[in-house]
């Protein structure tokens, strides 16, 4: 019997665990990415260079392969792409208009105030012209974001006028389509919900509050995962997650969304129809739900039956992340000391010796983390940093270590 063949979008490192699992799974795999040197190339069957977001030279190259199958389960930017090449030829997908829905941040504001929930009060804007107008319609504090980019790049916030134009400019050159979001800021519990669609029925796999740098609020020091029996606001978070995905279309698949609990409202801030980034998707999910939705995507992509049956008691997971001052890295030290401590699933740094660590601007510039897994709350917070606690980096010719923040 012929192997499948899948087609999977990006070939960068946040990518091998789903080729590495859809090989073990009996498919073969091409891989397609813009660079011509990536780490996926070496395992997949066949890679190809080629720009992800480009939709028709992708599609191009789906069609040469007589793929069965594509998915873009890893990063916002090929989600698209994915459903289009699936929509082109006949291929299971999320459809394109769906995943537009889920990577244009506009459209998304639109559908889910649309669909009745609460969402921040908001205007689009195109141009520098209709911006102070559109500030003033949402009131300071504010948040101005790029519609469709992620991991809090290009995003401000900003409690005046002061640097309004210097926050649009910087929200613009993030926008591949050029249209920035300004939202008035929701205060309250950042929450993250994880969960997965079969047919219609959404089921959460997981609910993890997010823990802010007290000077960069819109990046997160923590991403903690309780586990243990659900708590007082688990319907409502429940509710808000599945009438959020439905309001966006998503029939079928993964997705991992943004919260924010404000009072008795909780308040949808950003989903995307992927997995969640730092190994929520490939390490934490399957720990403390007992469903790899990994391989739930692969299986779906690949036309397969799924059942998504998560655990009734969830587990506890905890991303505890690396902070740095700005300088050049030239020694770190404790890592291997550090993976050894039991509960520990894993360690990244997303720099190495001589790179350049910069100012906490976004998501992307921490320079990495530690994720642990255990039982219960207070243990995997107490893993996690006990792991971190071992890790110490130098910087250029500094004559001390300086443990990690």
């Amino acid at each position: 019997m012929r192997k499948k063949l899948l087609h999977i979008l990006g070939a960068g490192p946040w990518q091998l665990p789903t080729v590495r699992l859809a090989k073990s799974l009996g498919h073969r795999v091409l891989v397609s990415d813009l660079y011509p040197n990536r780490p996926a190339y070496a395992l997949a069957d066949f890679h190809e260079v080629v720009d992800i977001t480009d939709l028709e030279s992708t599609l191009a190259v789906a069609t040469r392969y007589r793929i069965d199958g594509i998915l873009c389960d890893t990063t916002d930017i090929g989600v698209a792409t994915a459903a289009y090449v699936a929509e082109q030829l006949g291929l299971p997908g999320m459809g394109h208009e769906t995943a537009l829905n889920f990577t244009d941040k506009g459209r998304m504001r639109q559908l889910t105030d649309r669909g009745g929930l609460v969402v921040p009060r908001y205007r689009l804007v195109d141009s520098a012209g209709g911006l102070k107008d559109a500030a003033a319609e949402v009131s300071y504090p504010l948040i101005v974001k790029p519609v469709d980019n992620q991991s809090g790049r290009g995003v401000s916030r900003l409690a005046d006028g002061t640097n309004l134009e210097a926050a649009y400019q910087a929200a613009r050159g993030f926008s591949r389509s050029g249209t920035v979001l300004i939202e008035s800021c929701v205060e309250g519990s950042e929450i993250i919900v994880d969960g997965f669609v079969v047919k219609g029925h959404p089921q959460i796999l997981g609910v993890a509050r997010k823990i802010p740098y007290p000077d960069t609020v819109t990046v997160s020091s923590r991403i903690h995962y309780p586990g243990g029996p659900p708590g007082s606001d688990f319907d409502r978070i429940a509710s808000a997650a599945c009438r959020t995905v439905t309001a966006l279309g998503l029939l079928n698949g993964v997705f991992h969304a943004e919260f924010i609990i404000h009072g008795d409202e909780v308040v949808p801030i950003d989903i995307a129809a992927r997995g969640g980034g730092v190994m929520i998707y490939s390490h934490v999910i399957p720990y403390i739900s007992g469903v790899n939705a990994n391989r739930e995507m692969i299986q779906l992509a690949a036309g397969e039956s799924i059942a998504i049956k998560p655990q009734p008691i969830p587990r506890a997971a905890n991303i505890e992340f690396i902070r740095l001052p700005p300088g050049r890295i030239s020694e770190i030290i404790g890592i291997e000391a550090a993976a050894a401590v039991p509960g520990i699933a894993a360690i990244h740094f997303n720099l190495g010796i001589g790179e350049q660590v910069g100012a906490l601007e976004h998501k992307d510039r921490r320079p990495g983390y530690v994720v642990a897994l255990a039982d219960t709350a207070s243990e995997v917070i107490d893993i996690a940093l006990r792991a971190k606690s071992l890790i110490s980096v130098r910087m250029d010719d500094a004559k001390n270590h300086f443990g990690i923040a």
